[in-house]
C-alpha cells in the first residue's frame, strides 16, 4: 500500500478520534454524564485498533490480530455499555464476557489458515451485534419514550440490523486479507462507520443536552432539601393558575417549635424532620395543587379554584396527617405539628396581598397556642372535616413539642 493510500486510510480512525474529542467536550460542559465516558472510550479504542491494523504495527501478524481483537472488543463493549448506561443500566456480565471471549478465540484460531479471514471478521461483527442487542434490550423502554428517545432507539436498532448481512457475507468470504487493501470491504466499512457513528453521536449529544437542560430546569424549581417546589416555582404556578381559575386558595403552614428541635438535637435532625414533613404533606395534596417549601420551616400550598371551605378542608387534612405521623425514626418519641394560615381569594388579588393576609392569620394561630388553623374571622368559623379524619379540635390543645420536655 502506497504512502498516499495509507494516509487516506488513516482518515477513518482520525475521524473516530475527532468524535471522541467532541464527545469529551460535551461531557465536560453537560455535567459530566457517565454514559459519554463510555462512548469516548469506545471511539478511542476503535480508532487505535484501526491504526494498528492499517499500519500493521506491530509487524508480527499474530500479535497484531490479538491486539486489534482486544481493542475492537473493548470498543464494542464500551459502546454497548454506554447505550445501557444512558438509562443507568449495565450490560449483563457473563453473557458479555462469553461473547468477547468467543470472538477473540475465533479471531486467533483463524490465523492458522488465511482462507478463514472471513471467519475472523464475521466473528467480530457477530460479537458487536450481540453486545449491541443486549444493550438495546436494557433500554427497550425508550421505544415508547419521547420523540428524540424513540429516534435514537430506532437509529441504533437499524444500525445493528445492518450488521447482520455483513456477518453472513464475511463468513463466506475466503480472500479477505488482513490490513487495509482499499477494496470494497474497507469502503463499505468506512461508509457505514461514518453514517452510524456520526449519526449516533449527534443523537446521543442531543439527547444528553435535552436531559441536562431538563435536569437543571427541574433543579431550579425544586427545594434542595425536601424536593418540593421552591418559592419561585410556586409563584410561577400561581401566575399560570390565576389565568384559568376565577379564584385560588392559599395555605401557609409553619412547623411548631422548630427552633427548639434545632437547638436541642442539632440541624441534621431538623433537616430530617423537614424532609419527613415534606413527605407527609406531599401524600395529602391533590394532583392539581402545588406544594412547596418557601423558607426555613415554612411550607405553602396553592389550590387553584378553591373556595375558603375547600382550602380549610385541605388544611385540616394536612394538620391531621402531621399530628398522626410518627417521627420516632428520627428521634424516639418526637411529635411534630404545624400552625396554619389559610385564605381564598379572587383571581385578580395579587399574591403579595394574599400572602400578607394569610401570613397574619398564621401568626395569629401561633399566638393562640399553635397547632391551629387561622382564617379570616368574617368567614364561617366551623371546621370542615374530611371523611376518616379526626376533628380539628382534637389537635388544638396539644403542644407539638411536649415530648422534648418529658
Amino acid at each position: 500500500m502506497s504512502h498516499t493510500d495509507t494516509l487516506l486510510a488513516l482518515s477513518h480512525p482520525l475521524v473516530a478520534l475527532l468524535i471522541a474529542a467532541l464527545l469529551g467536550g460535551a461531557w465536560r460542559f453537560m455535567g459530566r454524564p457517565a454514559h459519554l465516558l463510555y462512548f469516548i472510550g469506545a471511539f478511542a479504542s476503535y480508532a487505535t485498533a484501526l491504526i494498528l491494523q492499517i499500519t500493521l504495527w506491530p509487524a508480527n501478524l499474530t500479535v497484531n490480530i490479538a491486539a486489534t481483537g482486544v481493542l475492537y472488543g473493548a470498543g464494542a463493549f464500551l459502546f454497548a455499555g454506554g447505550i445501557a448506561q444512558l438509562e443507568r443500566q449495565r450490560l449483563p456480565s457473563w453473557p458479555s464476557a462469553l461473547i468477547l471471549a468467543a470472538m477473540l478465540a475465533v479471531r486467533l484460531w483463524s490465523i492458522r489458515d488465511p482462507a478463514w479471514s472471513g471467519l475472523r471478521i464475521g466473528a467480530l461483527y457477530t460479537a458487536v451485534t450481540l453486545l449491541f442487542l443486549l444493550a438495546l434490550w436494557r433500554i427497550r423502554h425508550l421505544a415508547r419514550g419521547t420523540a428524540l428517545e424513540r429516534l435514537l432507539f430506532g437509529f441504533l436498532l437499524l444500525g445493528i440490523l445492518s450488521l447482520l448481512p455483513r456477518v453472513l457475507l464475511t463468513m463466506n468470504a475466503k480472500t479477505l486479507d488482513y490490513g487495509y487493501d482499499g477494496g470494497m470491504y474497507w469502503v463499505l466499512t468506512q461508509l457505514s462507520f461514518y453514517l452510524f457513528s456520526v449519526g449516533a453521536a449527534v443523537l446521543l449529544v442531543l439527547l444528553t443536552a435535552f436531559r441536562t437542560i431538563a435536569h437543571f430546569s427541574l433543579v431550579s424549581e425544586r427545594d434542595a432539601l425536601t424536593g418540593l417546589r421552591n418559592r419561585n416555582s410556586l409563584l410561577d404556578f400561581l401566575a399560570r393558575s390565576r389565568g384559568t381559575a376565577e379564584r385560588y386558595g392559599l395555605v401557609i403552614l409553619d412547623a411548631d417549635h422548630f427552633k427548639q428541635i434545632n437547638d436541642h438535637y442539632g440541624h441534621p435532625v431538623g433537616d430530617a424532620v423537614l424532609q419527613a414533613m415534606a413527605g407527609v404533606l406531599a401524600q395529602h395534596v391533590r394532583k392539581m395543587d402545588a406544594l412547596g417549601r418557601i423558607g426555613g420551616e415554612e411550607f405553602m400550598l396553592v389550590l387553584p379554584g378553591a373556595t375558603l371551605e375547600e382550602t380549610e378542608q385541605a388544611a385540616v387534612r394536612l394538620q391531621a396527617a402531621l399530628a398522626q405521623h410518627d417521627f420516632s425514626s428520627i428521634v424516639p418519641g418526637l411529635r411534630c405539628t404545624a400552625s396554619f394560615g389559610i385564605g381564598s381569594f379572587e383571581g385578580d388579588v395579587p399574591f403579595e396581598a394574599s400572602y400578607a393576609h394569610v401570613d397574619r392569620l398564621l401568626a395569629l394561630a401561633k399566638r393562640q397556642g399553635r397547632n391551629r388553623i387561622g382564617k379570616d374571622a368574617t368567614q364561617p368559623a366551623e371546621a370542615v372535616v374530611t371523611q376518616a379524619m379526626p376533628p380539628l379540635t382534637a389537635f388544638t390543645r396539644e403542644d407539638s413539642f411536649s415530648t422534648m420536655n418529658q
